[in-house]
Parts: structure tokens; C-alpha cells; sequence
């Protein structure tokens, strides 16, 4: 079975609705701790990272950086007896909504610790694991509408690189325009 890490800080109808499609193509949910709690509440069975990583530590500000997690995003298929050894199995799928880091930067009364607060580190790094890894990396609820219509067209692999570079890309691109936020407004607090 295909497995999918979903690590949303938004618990709303999209995640819903990608576990839910996620489900229906077979594929076994798996997230960071509030993500599996949510969706495991809401009927959609997800297991908790934690069971690979151990629970969330230092305030739940380390959750998912752990070598089994990236091992499981950036393997090839030659590295498949290594994984055995180790007893990874692979992530096919990455969705990650990242904390509301410009929101908190953009908020007048939002003081440094603020936005030190709400800086997400292992969401982009979920991110571009998965996108170098050529995983199907989501990284913007828009998409799971694209995912879907592959979906519907039986998941052809004569589509799937062209898909997943393209998911790729915009990982890309999310996680460079966030740290880019961030580094503006750390600048700006420069004398």
C-alpha cells in the first residue's frame, strides 16, 4: 500500500477531502501528531508519525525531523534493500500547509517572538525533502484538484513525472517565498 505523510497546520474540508481521496485510491494516511489526531476524529484512520520518531519534543517545536522521515522521502528505488535493513518504507506523498508565518509578520502587533513563534521549520523541510525526492509533494490545497484528476484518469505513470516535477516546482517556490519572508522581516530589524 501507498503511503501518503500529511502535515497540515490548516485542519480544515481540505485535508478532509485529500484524506478522503487519498482513501478511496488506497493509500494509508499518516501525519504529524494534530494532523493524524484530526483526521483520525473526523473517521479518516491516520497513523501518527510518532509511532516512526517518537512523540513531539521541545514544545512540539520538533515533531517530524527525524532521518526515518527523510529517508522514507528521499530514497530511490536502488536504495530499497537499505531500506528493508533499516526498516523504512517509503512516503509516495507529501502535504504540508505551513504556520501562518507572513499572516503573524504582516499583523502590526506581532512582536519577534511572535514571529520567531510561528516560523515552520520542519513543514519546508517536509517540503523539499519530498520535492528532491520526486515524491507527489503538495504544498497548496489548490492542488489536491489536480491530484484528483490524475486520479480519475487511473493514475497513468506516463503522466506521473511531468506531475510531480511540477508539484516539485511549486514546493519550491512556497518554501523560497516563505524563508524570503522571513529573511525580510528579520532585515528589517536590522540597525
Amino acid at each position: 500500500m501507498k503511503r501518503a505523510l500529511l502535515a497540515s497546520y490548516t485542519k480544515d474540508d481540505n485535508l478532509i477531502r485529500l484524506a478522503r481521496l487519498l482513501q478511496k485510491h488506497n493509500w494509508a494516511l499518516w501525519g504529524s501528531a494534530g494532523t493524524a489526531k484530526f483526521l483520525s476524529e473526523k473517521g479518516y484512520p491516520c497513523r501518527d508519525i510518532a509511532e516512526i520518531v517518537g512523540p513531539p519534543i521541545l514544545g512540539h517545536r520538533v515533531v517530524s525531523l527525524a532521518r526515518k522521515v527523510y529517508a522514507a522521502l528521499l530514497a530511490k528505488p536502488e536504495d530499497s534493500g537499505e531500506l528493508d535493513r533499516l526498516g523504512i518504507v517509503p512516503f509516495g506523498l507529501v502535504y504540508v500547509t505551513l504556520y501562518p508565518l507572513e499572516e503573524t509578520i504582516k499583523n502590526p502587533r506581532s512582536k519577534p517572538e511572535d514571529v520567531i513563534e510561528q516560523t515552520d521549520i520542519g513543514g519546508p523541510t517536509l517540503l523539499r525533502a519530498a520535492a528532491k525526492g520526486r515524491r507527489l509533494t503538495l504544498s497548496d490545497p489548490a492542488q489536491i484538484d489536480t491530484l484528483e484528476q490524475w486520479f480519475e484518469k487511473g493514475a497513468p505513470e506516463s503522466e506521473r513525472a511531468a506531475l510531480t516535477i511540477r508539484l516539485a516546482a511549486a514546493a519550491e517556490r512556497t518554501v523560497a517565498d516563505y524563508v524570503s519572508a522571513s529573511a525580510t522581516y528579520w532585515e528589517s530589524k536590522v540597525k
